[in-house]
């Protein structure tokens, strides 16, 4: 039998002040209020084990001790007659955990468990003026807890935040368990002092950069640059994954041929693929940054990613030109990756730029990831054997015509590609993601020449056409 029942979190000695929303912020917040969409979207879930002897109350004073220590994740949302909203940090409150017990003759597994309390966090949302933007399941086996569900806002954490906050949760329960003291806080920006920051001298000049580089880029881009090439189907967008172990063991090696990052060889073979779909001679792709290049924001618990506006350019004679091209696109992306996104909109919507592509590359900052492949490519190939490929959804409206993104463990890469059907019919988007596979594993070897890689994707388009057909 699974019972479901509640207990009461309570927080302590935190500092209570208010302050506009960082940059970062204004993003989701934007997002969320204007896009019908997002609710699911706009939830991060992670889970992790609680180690053994641990009581309820040793993991609520665990999670306490957590939210005291981050102020985004004691913050209420105050939205403003102009719209905007304010951010409210509570120095003290409480906040429910949900406890499910299962019993030990119970035969759901652990799995399903875990899986529920997620989806069910997701479902739900925040009311981010109410509720505190983050909720905890402790999974216990007849009292006793070994498994910690997380759900947070994305208002208040992206994907390395919560990263973050697993790897905070997990020393805070060791040293409990070990009857050893809690480990140091690390020094990082609050959210309101990062917002405090970005409304000073410092933040202007970050902004008045930006906004010089973006109206470069759009000097550079044009209408239709990503024309349609089929009849829509219905509902209009579909989001394919392709998960594979081949990709996750292939981008370290590759970036080490190249002497460049694994981000840069993902964007590189992204882009070796639209250019079999584009007329080029470049493509608008907004590149979303984590925006941590200083140390005092390397641990700060918030959502700093925002993508900028680049142009990527599609006249490169080989494979490696395009990686040379595309690490000079990073380079230049991190340089202008803050700044208030608000103030850059009419300038945006005037060019015309609001759609094109996004590329958000979460899987190369986790640590872990494999460094060395078999010893052949035949080997490395055999491995695609174990590659997934699903439909997880397919929605009427999305604000961009293509969507790269790239998650999953170290060990494990998620392709997830979110495409117009228009653009890309359904077995063109299997086949992008297929193709991206069959180049990533090639070039941990030796590098395909781009004409090989329009050849492989022209047969992929061909046989899932006719699967379609079928």
């Amino acid at each position: 039998m699974i019972t479901i029942s509640s207990a009461d979190l309570e927080f302590h000695s935190g500092r209570s002040r208010t302050a506009p929303l960082a940059w970062g912020q204004e993003v989701i917040w934007d997002l969320i209020r204007d896009w019908e969409v997002t609710r699911s979207y706009a939830v991060l879930a992670k889970w992790l084990p609680i180690p053994l002897l641990l009581s309820v109350g040793d993991v609520l004073e665990s999670l306490a001790e957590l939210i005291r220590r981050h102020e985004a994740l004691r913050t209420i949302y105050r939205p403003t007659v102009k719209g905007d909203a304010i951010q409210e940090i509570l120095g003290s409150g409480s906040l429910p955990v949900e406890l499910v017990d299962r019993s030990v003759d119970d035969p759901t597994d652990y799995g399903s468990i875990v899986t529920d309390c997620l989806e069910r966090a997701a479902e739900l949302g925040f009311d981010h003026d109410k509720e505190l933007p983050i909720r905890f399941s402790v999974i216990l086996q007849d009292g006793i807890p070994i498994l910690l569900t997380v759900a947070v806002s994305h208002l208040s954490a992206d994907f390395t935040s919560a990263e973050l906050l697993v790897g905070d949760l997990t020393a805070l329960l060791g040293a409990r368990a070990a009857g050893a003291p809690p480990p140091p806080v690390r020094p990082a920006l609050q959210p309101a002092d990062l917002a405090r920051l970005e409304n000073g001298p410092q933040g202007q000049l970050l902004n008045i950069q930006a906004a010089q580089f973006i109206r470069r880029q759009l000097e550079r881009t044009r209408p239709e640059m990503l024309p349609a090439r089929a009849a829509a189907v219905t509902p209009r967008f579909f989001r394919g994954q392709l998960e594979s172990d081949a990709v996750a063991a292939a981008i370290g090696p590759a970036a080490r041929r190249h002497r460049t990052t694994p981000s840069t060889i993902l964007l590189a073979i992204t882009s070796a693929l639209i250019r079999c779909v584009c007329p080029g001679p470049n493509y608008p792709i907004d590149i979303m940054q984590g925006n941590r290049t200083t140390p005092e924001l390397a641990g700060t618990v918030s959502n700093l990613s925002q993508g900028i506006l680049t142009v990527i350019e599609l006249t490169a004679g080989s494979f490696a030109d395009l990686v040379r091209h595309c690490s000079a696109v990073l380079t230049e992306a991190r340089r202008h990756g803050r700044y208030r996104q608000r103030s850059m909109l009419d300038m945006i919507s005037s060019a015309g730029a609001r759609r094109g592509c996004q590329f958000n590359d979460v899987w190369s900052a986790l640590p872990g990831r494999p460094t060395r492949p078999p010893a052949t490519l035949d080997e490395l190939a055999a491995t695609t054997r174990s590659t997934t490929f699903s439909w997880p959804e397919r929605v009427p409206l999305k604000n961009k015509d293509l969507f790269m993104g790239i998650r999953g463990t170290a060990e494990r890469i998620h392709l997830s590609l979110f495409a117009d059907t228009a653009l890309l019919p359904p077995g063109d988007i299997r086949a992008f993601l297929d193709t991206f596979e069959r180049v990533a594993v090639t070039l941990a070897y030796e590098d395909p020449t781009l004409e090989l890689i329009a050849d492989w994707f022209a047969e992929s388009c061909t046989r899932y056409a006719e699967i379609e057909r079928e």
